[in-house]
């Protein structure tokens, strides 16, 4: 008989902000570009909870050294995210100019509580792992400044390339449900190997 893997709070947590985009297809025909905006989106969510990681882990760096490197940190990727979002507008923004004027998909598509699950749900996994679990016990600052880096890339690279193969086979509801639900499991596997010691 199949078991399902158990799947903490955290995870459940994920699972549900991750419903929202699914919902926002399924009932407000959200299309292919507000939803990879969406996901862009969650990299910034993700960039700023590692800075309170970041102040909060416990290593043995000084209160000067500590914030020089969150400092370094939030420019790096910052520039990160800038470059990764103005290749998604110029990709899948249909003629949009600028990530500002992206940024206005959110509002002409009703794209808010999707953002706050996000905030939500990685705020849960924050506190929930990081700092009542422990975590900020077990990793340097270094470590934990490149530690979003490489679930990014992973993730955005399958993102992008799903994002074109929709647009050249054509947009329909059932391919963007279908990127969202493998974005779920993704997102779930990155989650187990960030916390697999929880």
């Amino acid at each position: 008989m199949f078991n399902f893997p158990k799947l903490n709070s955290s995870s459940l947590a994920l699972i549900i902000g991750n419903l929202v985009p699914i919902i926002g297809v399924l009932f407000f025909e959200w299309q292919l570009f507000p939803l990879i905006l969406l996901y862009w989106i969650e990299n910034v969510v993700i960039g700023i909870f590692n800075a309170f990681k970041m102040l909060s882990c416990s290593g043995s760096e000084s209160v000067l050294q500590r914030i020089f490197m969150i400092m370094f940190f939030s420019a790096h990727y910052g520039m990160f995210c800038f470059g990764h979002g103005t290749f998604v507008v110029d990709l899948f923004g249909g003629g949009l100019d600028s990530i500002p004027v992206a940024l206005q998909i959110i509002f002409q598509n009703s794209l808010q509580l999707a953002v706050i699950a996000l905030v939500v749900t990685h705020g849960f996994s924050f506190l929930k792992n990081y700092l009542v679990g422990g975590e900020f016990r077990e990793m340097s600052v270094s470590e934990v400044m490149f530690s979003p880096y490489k679930r990014i890339i992973v993730l955005h690279v399958f993102i992008i390339f799903a994002g074109m193969i929709l647009q050249t086979l054509g947009v329909t509801q059932i391919g963007l449900i279908v990127l969202a639900i493998v974005k779920i499991v993704a997102d779930l596997m990155a989650h187990k190997i960030e916390h697999k010691k929880k």
